[in-house]
Order: C-alpha cells, then structure tokens, then sequence
C-alpha cells in the first residue's frame, strides 16, 4: 500500500512541523501550507488523502476550506482542528460541510495517526 499523503493547514508553523514530522515517521508523506488560499492550491495539486486544517486561518476558515474542497472533490478525509471549545452547531456545521473528523488542540499526535488510518481504512472500502 503506498504512503498516504497528508496536507497540514495551520498557521502555526511549530504545530505544522510537530504534527508533519510525527506523521512523517508514521510513514504518511506530509504537505503543510501556512494559510487558507495556499492551503487549497495545495489540495489541488497534490490530491491528499487527507487534509487537516485549523479551524481558525488568518485569511479564512476551516468551514470555508471545508466547503471549497468538498465542491472539489468527494476523496479527501477531512479533519478539522480547533483549540477552543466548539458549540453543537458548529460542529455540526462543520459534519454537514463535509468534515469527518473534528480534534481539538492540544491532542495525541500517535492517536491521530491511528484515526487517520482507521477513516482511510473505512473511505477505501
């Protein structure tokens, strides 16, 4: 099976680079884009089988991104990131935009990889 390729939005470069190397020897192939518009550019270029984003981008939102990709495609795993609290609607937002999986910050970035495996698993069933 080949490695699955991961694209990483967050503008925070510290996170992006810790979660990138921890999937790295996880044996995923990471991208990582520091904002919104860069971050689709990439989606669409690379075709990742999944993309995790912030939900909270200088330049837009995780909803938004969420949104674009899904008209762009059915494929990708979408995995959306935030660091508060998010209400019921919100998420519930997010899962109707197309979300699949929701973490909030800090998280367990081995228990992300295994989560990752099990929603491609699923997707490619």
């Amino acid at each position: 099976m080949k490695n699955s390729r991961v694209l990483i939005i967050d503008d925070d470069a510290h996170l992006r680079g810790s979660l990138s190397e921890v999937l790295d020897l996880e044996g995923f192939e990471c991208f990582e884009a520091g904002n919104a518009k860069k971050g689709i550019e990439m989606a669409k270029k690379n075709n990742p089988d999944v993309v995790i984003m912030d939900i909270q981008l200088p330049d837009s939102s995780g909803f938004q991104i969420c949104r674009e990709l899904r008209e762009y495609s059915k494929e990708f795993v979408l995995i959306m990131m935030t660091g508060r609290f998010l209400s019921s609607e919100e998420k519930t937002q997010g899962f109707n935009l197309g979300a699949d999986e929701y973490l909030t910050k800090p998280f367990d970035i081995q228990g992300l990889s295994i989560r990752i495996r099990q929603l491609l698993t699923r997707k490619n069933k």
